[in-house]
């Protein structure tokens, strides 16, 4: 009984300390993350990387109307500004859908640097989608809003990684 109550014990805290960021199950198990940021690219298009490693997001042209710019990284890099309807809102789910990024790239792991004001560093909203395209969690599928910068990445967390955030968000 002991014995299952440790080995919960520490399941329970790994999982804490890797969800709150201060150490990944990656780490723990001794692999290392690859840094796949083509920063040379980036700075083609106009961004500028702080030594934080968040790109500032490039100013988007107001005569052009509402629009986001969607920055999709996988095999390729790819860089688009995407206008928005001016009639109704669209949402992360609905931008996924429209641009098919889960039928190219399946569960989506994605970053909004919404703009801030001038001289502060944009806020960063994160997301994850599933294969359908649907957020993991409801509750973050946050309208897009004229002018944020949305990163999209193929989401590369292990199954014991996804098992966990499932099991604490059915609570």
């Amino acid at each position: 009984m002991n014995c299952v109550r440790l080995m919960w014990t520490t399941l329970v805290l790994i999982s804490l300390m890797s969800s709150t960021g201060c150490i990944s199950l990656s780490e723990i198990l001794g692999q290392k993350r690859k840094d796949t940021l083509d920063t040379s690219y980036l700075k083609r298009e106009g961004y500028s990387i702080p030594p934080g490693g968040m790109p500032t997001p490039v100013a988007i042209d107001p005569s052009r109307g509402p629009s986001v710019v969607l920055e999709v990284r996988g095999d390729g890099n790819h860089l688009e500004c995407i206008p928005l309807p001016k009639d109704k809102p669209i949402f992360i789910e609905d931008l996924v859908a429209q641009a098919q990024l889960s039928d190219k790239l399946g569960e989506l792991s994605i970053s909004i640097m919404r703009p801030n004001g001038p001289g502060l560093p944009p806020v960063r909203l994160d997301v994850r989608t599933d294969a359908k395209g649907k957020a993991t969690n409801p509750g973050l599928n946050y309208a897009v809003l004229p002018g944020d910068h949305l990163i999209v990445l193929h989401d590369e967390r292990n199954h014991l990684e996804r098992f966990i955030e499932k099991s604490f968000n059915k609570r």
